[in-house]
């Protein structure tokens, strides 16, 4: 079963017009969808805003659905040259709002023994890219960053910027689901597009007039990915 997370509906919508759905089930407050994308056996989620909502998500479908990969979907905002509109492969996720250096001796961005990045999936990674590159698809891949907070300015993550090299984009569950995602030593990749760019002037005015757009743009690449993927 491979497992599909998206925050919101508009990064979910497209996919339901591709799938199969065979049947449904709510647990806490998450509904999640079974069926077939490419004759392949999916479960779609959406898993609400923000890193605890990613986290529940996460650990209801690793525990309760037999997954064996986890797709993260949906929009980031970019940080410059990133423009409006690329896809972003996630080489690594790390948070961008955790600070113990108070109390301890680690970097900022890490959260006690955990990993300050966490590495996605290098076989599905390959995989995904060499699809792309197959059928002509421009893409970046970078690392992202993950915290409870839409950034505007450059300035917010500046810190984590000293410990992260190649920071592409910024959004708010993907952390959470690519920690969970190791800890119970599952496979995960992260698949996103920009919808905005950070410390850009009309950076709401991109997200509203490009979010939807970028949502499904971003759905056909994780398509194609699953259409071409043959394991």
């Amino acid at each position: 079963m491979i497992g599909i997370i998206g925050a919101m509906d508009k990064e979910l919508n497209l996919y339901f017009q591709h799938m199969l759905i065979k049947k449904t089930e709510i647990i806490a407050d998450k509904t999640f969808y079974i069926g077939l994308i490419h004759n392949h056996e999916v479960v779609l989620v959406k898993s609400g805003i923000g890193k605890v909502n990613a986290a529940i998500t996460t650990t209801i479908l690793l525990n309760k659905f037999n997954t064996r990969l986890v797709i993260n979907t949906g929009i980031a905002g970019g940080l410059s040259p990133i423009e409006v509109g690329d896809i972003l492969l996630a080489k690594g996720i790390s948070y961008f709002d955790v600070s113990l250096t108070a109390i301890d001796d680690i970097p900022y961005g890490k959260m006690a023994s955990d990993p300050l990045v966490v590495k996605m999936d290098e076989h599905y990674l390959d995989k995904a890219v060499s699809i792309f590159e197959k059928l002509g698809y421009h893409y970046k891949v970078g690392n992202l960053v993950s915290g409870d907070k839409f950034v505007t300015k450059a300035k917010d993550i500046h810190k984590i910027l000293r410990n992260v090299d190649n920071i592409l984009g910024v959004e708010m569950e993907g952390m959470a689901i690519a920690l969970t995602c190791h800890k119970f030593n599952i496979p995960f990749i992260s698949i996103r597009g920009v919808s905005d760019i950070i410390n850009s002037k009309n950076q709401k005015e991109e997200y509203a007039d490009a979010s939807m757009e970028v949502s499904e743009k971003t759905t056909k690449f994780v398509l194609t990915f699953l259409e071409g993927f043959n394991e």
